[in-house]
C-alpha cells in the first residue's frame, strides 16, 4: 500500500466519521477501539499493509490531528451540551481523574523498586509510571453519551456522570504536558529547568488562544477557519520543533480562545462536529503504531500493563466512594460506583499515541499498548455496567417505536356540477360559430 492509497484511505475514513457526527444515533463504540482494531490489523505487525516507514512519513499530520482534538476538547471545556458544568462536580472530576492516576503511577512506580527494570534506566522508569498515570486518569464522555442516546437515559446520575467525564480531561492533558515539560528534547540547544519548560509551553498555548480570539473580530465564513487552522498549525509546529507536548498547547489553546473570544458559543457550534470527523483517522494510524514486540521480548512490560489496569480499577472505586460521600445525586448508585468510570476513550490514546511519537521504544510503545488496553477493558466492563445500573435507578428506559399509524386515504367523490353562473358564463363567452 502506498503513501497516497494510505491517504485517500484516511480522508475517506474522515469523510465517513463526518457522515455519522451530530445526529441523535448512537453508532459504532464508544471509545473506538474498532479503529484502533482496524489500524492494528492493517499495520505492519499484523498483515503488514501499512509499514512502519509510512506511518513515520504520516508524524506530521498525525501531530495535527491530535493538536486539533486537543484544542476541540479545550475549546468545549467545562460545557456539556452548551450549559456551563457545575463547580462541585467538575472539581471532583479532576480531583477524580487526579486520584486514579496516582494511584496507577505510584502503583507502577513501587512495583519497578521490587523489580529490576531491565533495559529501561531510572529516568524511563520514571517517564512509563507518569505516563501510565496519565493514559489511565480519564473516563471518556462517550461512554455516557452513548448509553443515554440508545436506552433513553434521562436522571440525576447520568448528568452527573456527563459532568465528570467532560472535566476529568484536564488532568490527563496537564499531566502529559508537564511530563514531556520535564524531559525535554535533545535537539534544542536552550538549558531549562522542567518547571521553565511547562511554563513556557503553557504561555504558548495560552497566547495563540489570545490571539487567535482577536484575529477573530469582524471574521466570516472561510477567514474564520483560517485563522483557527492557521493558528493551530502554527502552535504544532512550534510545540514540536521545541520538544513541548502538542496535546496540552492546543488545549490550552482552546481554554484561552473560550476564555477571550467574545463567539465562543458560535465558534463552539462550529468546531465541534469536526472532532470524531478527525478522531477516526486518528485512531486508525494508533492502531497501526501499536507494537507489543517490546513486552513481548521483555515480559515484565506484560506485567507493568496488568499492573496499570488492575490500579486503574482500585483508582475508579476509590473515586466512586469519594462521589458517593460528597454528592447525594450519587448515593443511590451503591459502592459499585467506580466501575462505571471505568470507560476509557480518546484523551487516554491521544495521550498514549503522543507518548509513543515523543518517547520510541519501551516506554513509548507500553504507554500506547496501556492505553489501547484501557480502553478495552472499559468497553467491556464499563458499558454494561452503566447501562444495569442506570436501570435499576430508573433512569434508562427502552422506549420501543411508536406503532405506524394507517395510511388514510380520501374517498373518491365525484366532483360537484358546475354551477348555474359557471355554466351560463361558458356560455355567453363562446367564440361565434359555437353550438349554443
Amino acid at each position: 500500500m502506498s503513501a497516497i492509497s494510505l491517504l485517500m484511505g484516511l480522508l475517506l475514513l474522515s469523510y465517513v466519521g463526518s457522515l455519522i457526527i451530530g445526529g441523535q444515533k448512537a453508532r459504532g463504540l464508544p471509545s473506538g477501539i474498532e479503529f484502533l482494531a482496524l489500524g492494528f490489523a492493517v499495520g505492519p505487525h499484523a498483515l503488514g499493509l501499512v509499514e512502519r516507514s509510512m506511518i513515520a512519513e504520516f508524524e506530521p499530520l498525525v501531530q495535527v490531528a491530535l493538536g486539533w482534538l486537543a484544542f476541540v476538547v479545550g475549546l468545549d471545556f467545562g460545557r456539556v451540551n452548551g450549559r456551563r458544568v457545575r463547580a462541585k462536580p467538575m472539581v471532583l472530576g479532576v480531583f477524580c481523574a487526579v486520584l486514579t492516576g496516582g494511584t496507577v503511577a505510584l502503583t507502577v512506580y513501587r512495583f519497578f523498586c521490587y523489580v529490576s527494570p531491565f533495559g529501561i534506566d531510572p529516568t524511563g522508569v520514571l517517564l512509563l509510571a507518569c505516563g501510565a498515570g496519565a493514559v489511565s486518569a480519564e473516563t471518556t464522555r462517550f461512554g455516557v453519551q452513548w448509553v443515554a442516546v440508545r436506552w433513553n437515559v434521562k436522571g440525576p446520575v447520568a448528568t452527573l456522570l456527563v459532568e465528570i467525564a467532560s472535566a476529568d480531561d484536564f488532568a490527563p492533558l496537564v499531566a502529559a504536558g508537564a511530563i514531556f515539560a520535564f524531559a525535554p528534547s535533545t535537539h534544542v540547544t536552550l538549558v531549562m529547568p522542567g518547571a521553565g519548560w511547562f511554563l513556557l509551553s503553557l504561555s504558548l498555548g495560552g497566547l495563540l488562544g489570545t490571539v487567535t480570539a482577536l484575529l477573530l473580530r469582524g471574521a466570516e465564513g472561510y477567514t474564520v477557519w483560517g485563522a483557527l487552522i492557521g493558528t493551530l498549525l502554527l502552535g504544532v509546529g512550534t510545540a514540536t520543533r521545541f520538544g513541548f507536548c502538542t496535546i496540552f498547547v492546543t488545549f490550552t489553546m482552546g481554554i484561552a480562545l473560550a476564555s477571550a473570544s467574545p463567539h465562543r458559543r458560535a465558534l463552539r457550534r462550529m468546531v465541534t462536529p469536526t472532532e470524531r470527523a478527525v478522531l477516526y483517522p486518528m485512531l486508525l494510524l494508533a492502531g497501526a503504531h501499536i507494537d507489543a514486540r517490546p513486552l513481548l521480548e521483555n515480559r515484565m512490560l506484560i506485567a507493568v500493563v496488568a499492573l496499570a489496569l488492575l490500579a486503574r480499577v482500585v483508582g475508579k472505586l476509590l473515586s466512586g466512594f469519594v462521589l458517593r460521600a460528597t454528592l447525594p445525586a450519587a448515593r443511590p448508585a451503591g459502592p459499585l460506583f467506580g466501575i462505571v468510570l471505568l470507560s476509557s476513550g480518546p484523551v487516554s490514546v491521544s495521550c498514549g499515541f503522543a507518548f509513543a511519537l515523543r518517547f520510541p521504544g519501551r516506554v513509548g510503545d507500553t504507554l500506547l499498548v496501556c492505553a489501547a488496553a484501557s480502553a478495552v477493558l472499559g468497553e467491556l466492563v464499563s458499558t454494561f455496567a452503566l447501562k444495569n445500573l442506570l436501570t435499576q435507578l430508573g433512569e434508562a428506559t427502552t422506549v420501543p417505536p411508536p406503532p405506524l399509524a394507517p395510511i388514510k386515504t380520501a374517498p373518491s367523490v365525484p366532483p360537484p356540477p358546475p354551477s348555474f353562473e359557471a355554466a351560463r358564463t361558458r356560455s355567453t363567452s363562446a367564440p361565434p360559430g359555437a353550438i349554443r
